[in-house]
């Protein structure tokens, strides 16, 4: 029995509760909480049970993803790597449902092979993902990968010290580590996929050049206390989609693309940290300014108006005539 049906039921399914969760009242963001943690959990049962091929569920996650710009607030051409990429310089606590697929088809073939059950071993396990995607080669690559970081041996990345990491290697994991390094192994493999769509666009693949830059990772908790229009213009300033003079003449709406205080080219980065009349006269240090100039009014308005009362002290005078300290007698000893 062939499980086509069960793909268009899954994608009706999709379609369906993205509509439902767009029609409710909520903010932006509390619909993409929605769909991380109820509407794709309940995609992926199905996925996971039925054999459907890995183009349904490409399709799936573009319908995703396009619901999910909309409640963020982005352009509709921002691409999957920013909402997605664990690398970036700005990570997002989303999920992709491609990846979920792929790693729980990755988890069943690896469970199926370390079974215990010896009807299980002797049947030669067949789990079919499509054309485009193959579950056993992509086991089998993520296992040689592994094997080959053991010979290479641990190195040297981002700004940790040595030895402040340890490294598992695959010779001495057992059971369900091995399960786990391999889902591990997958990731990354996405990862690097993503990192390379990145690296051929010039726009929105910028932030692989900042080097000196530190990752920051959203929390669903930043993001609770977030303004909706603050999450927006995080993530167009970071993959310059914001609409500074370059960009709209980029996208059609302006002709004129210079800067309307130094006559320079407007871009992203120019409007943000690089022009000269801007930084001469304090534009991008004029909030925090404002937020001092209030503090020091404060500070010097309770400065003025706190007196310290006038307390006399009392000077105690002991038994030979010498004084004692104010306020406490001093005791002498004969």
């Amino acid at each position: 029995m062939k499980d086509t049906k069960r793909g268009l039921e899954t994608v009706e399914l999709a379609t369906e509760g993205l509509l439902a969760i767009n029609r409710c009242g909520l903010q932006g963001k509390l619909k993409v909480w929605c769909l991380q943690f109820m509407l794709i959990p309940k995609l992926l049962w199905p996925l996971l049970v039925y054999e459907i091929c890995s183009t349904t569920v490409e399709a799936i996650e573009a319908k995703i993803n396009m619901f999910t710009r909309r409640w963020l607030g982005v352009p509709p051409g921002l691409t999957d790597v920013a909402m997605y990429c664990r690398k970036a310089k700005l990570r997002l606590p989303l999920k992709s449902i491609l990846e979920e697929y792929k790693c729980g088809k990755a988890r069943l073939l690896s469970m199926l092979e370390d079974s215990e059950d010896p009807i299980v071993k002797t049947v030669q396990p067949t789990i079919k993902a499509g054309r485009k995607w193959k579950v056993v080669e992509a086991v089998d690559e993520a296992k040689e990968c592994l094997k080959i970081k053991e010979v290479i041996g641990q190195t040297q990345t981002d700004r940790k010290g040595l030895g402040s990491s340890t490294a598992k290697w695959w010779s001495k994991a057992e059971g369900k580590e091995k399960k786990d390094m391999v889902i591990n192994e997958i990731r990354l493999n996405e990862d690097s996929r993503r990192i390379q769509k990145a690296v051929q666009q010039t726009q929105q693949g910028q932030w692989t050049n900042w080097d000196d830059a530190l990752q920051k990772s959203l929390t669903w908790n930043e993001i609770w206390h977030m303004a909706p229009l603050r999450i927006s213009f995080l993530i167009r300033s970071v993959y310059d989609l914001l609409p500074s003079n370059a960009n709209l003449v980029r996208w059609g709406k302006k002709e004129d693309p210079t800067c309307p205080l130094c006559q320079g080219r407007q871009t992203t980065e120019h409007a943000l940290s690089s022009c000269k009349i801007a930084l001469s006269q304090g534009r991008y240090t004029w909030r925090h300014n404002r937020v001092l100039k209030e503090l020091a009014a404060i500070i010097s308005t309770a400065k003025g108006e706190t007196t310290l009362p006038n307390t006399n002290a009392l000077i105690f005078t002991t038994e030979g005539g010498a004084k004692s300290w104010h306020g406490r007698p001093v005791r002498t000893t004969n």
